[in-house]
């Protein structure tokens, strides 16, 4: 196992389990150097799930969850697994109700401790996927290593200028409720309620205060951008005019609404290894 690789959880190819969750130190290998600027030690990654197959000759996948909901991208992180390295990150900030959460759950500091993580775990440079939220601490964190982030994949990402009050926002999250399979409802309140509603609201105000259009024109690598062709939180047409705000940026609809990486695993796992030849 190479060094700084914690918890990898190689298997053959084919259907690649999900390795248990793994505990990941901030005292892993430094290879910050690699950077392009300096990163500044944070709160470690709480726990990480890692899978793929043995000798894979394309890029390793970094997925990061959208409201600390890992449950939710386990079907695509799965499928992305059975083709190459994926480390699905559960962030600091998540834990359980009543525990104090040192790294508080907000864009910028998850997306500091994604930086801090990419600059010691991973060798070479990777793939990074965000989902919803999750997006915009992907973004966030490939505009600050950017040597570490040969492609950028964000699915859903939140949230287009008008849902930014809290009155729309409900409306549009009502009516994407009702378009979402049943079993997402069942993945996603267990990380919730570990989480707590305090700690949830306070990643939602954090996200809603982000302007991801503004960070876009920052980036250097590629970027592809996904929406559900039936989310009215992350509508397609957002999508597109985010995707003209990167220099090399391009928009796809897949089908489903919000939760299409749960919904539509195999389309979403396509989209991120079409980003991961080497």
């Amino acid at each position: 196992m190479p060094e700084g690789r914690t918890g990898t959880g190689c298997h053959r190819p084919g259907r690649t389990p999900v390795s248990r969750p793994t505990a990941v130190s901030s005292g892993a290998s430094d290879h910050s150097a690699r950077t392009a600027r300096p990163v500044r030690r944070t709160r470690p990654v709480r726990r990480l799930y890692a899978a793929g197959p043995v000798g894979s000759d394309r890029l390793p996948v970094v997925w990061i969850p959208g409201l600390g909901a890992v449950n939710a991208l386990l079907p695509s992180f799965s499928r992305c697994a059975e083709h190459t390295t994926c480390h699905l990150l559960d962030l600091p900030g998540f834990s359980a109700p009543g525990r104090r959460a040192r790294t508080p759950p907000l864009v910028g500091p998850l997306a500091e401790t994604v930086t801090n993580w990419l600059a010691r775990v991973p060798e070479g440079p990777v793939v990074l996927a965000g989902h919803s939220t999750g997006a915009q601490v992907a973004l966030r964190a490939a505009a600050r290593a950017p040597g570490r982030v040969r492609a950028l994949v964000l699915l859903g990402m939140t949230f287009p200028p008008h849902l930014r009050h809290t009155a729309p926002l409900l409306r549009a999250a009502t009516r994407t409720a009702v378009r979402e399979p049943a079993g997402l409802l069942g993945a996603v309140v267990p990380d919730y309620f570990r989480a707590g509603p305090l700690r949830l609201t306070r990643y939602l105000d954090s996200a809603l205060g982000d302007r991801p259009e503004e960070a876009l024109a920052e980036l250097s690598c590629p970027v592809l951008l996904a929406a559900g062709a039936h989310d009215p939180l992350a509508p397609p047409d957002w999508i597109a005019h985010a995707a003209r705000q990167t220099p090399s940026g391009r928009a796809v609809t897949l089908p489903g609404a919000h939760g299409f990486p749960y919904s539509d695993p195999e389309s979403t796992a396509a989209l991120v290894l079409g980003a991961t030849a080497t």
